[in-house]
């Protein structure tokens, strides 16, 4: 079971979010219904290069995207979401939820990323 955690730097509208260990769907999911309950912003920079994700499926990709657009907020209408990654398999699975995220037809847009440089160039911050 891996653990999610959050700072928020309100000013830049956005949110700093930090996996670490060996992520699940569940994992994710719970995250995702703490976080649409309190305080959202428009940016959020995910930093998984201390996430384990090897143990989730292509359907567990899937049920992500498809779980995070029932819980999503059309407050984030047009927000981006960064997901940096340290290694080339966990970016690829990265790459696949940016195309799912896409089919359930997201209110804002995810990227994954290889470094942070990239990822904060792309939000503009």
């Amino acid at each position: 079971m891996g653990e999610i955690s959050a700072t928020y730097d309100m000013a830049k509208n956005l949110t700093h979010v930090k996996a670490t260990g060996n992520m699940t769907a569940d994992d994710f999911h719970r995250w995702m219904v703490t976080y649409y309950e309190g305080d959202i912003t428009l940016l959020t920079l995910w930093d998984l290069t201390e996430a384990d994700i090897l143990e989730l499926s292509t359907d567990d990709v899937k049920e992500i995207a498809q779980r995070t657009r029932k819980i999503a907020s059309d407050a984030r209408q047009g927000g981006k979401s960064a997901l940096v990654f340290n290694n080339t398999f966990h970016f690829g699975m990265g790459r696949m939820f940016e195309a799912y995220s896409e089919l359930a037809d997201m209110p804002f847009e995810f990227r994954a990323f290889q470094s942070f440089d990239d990822a904060k160039a792309w939000l503009g911050i």
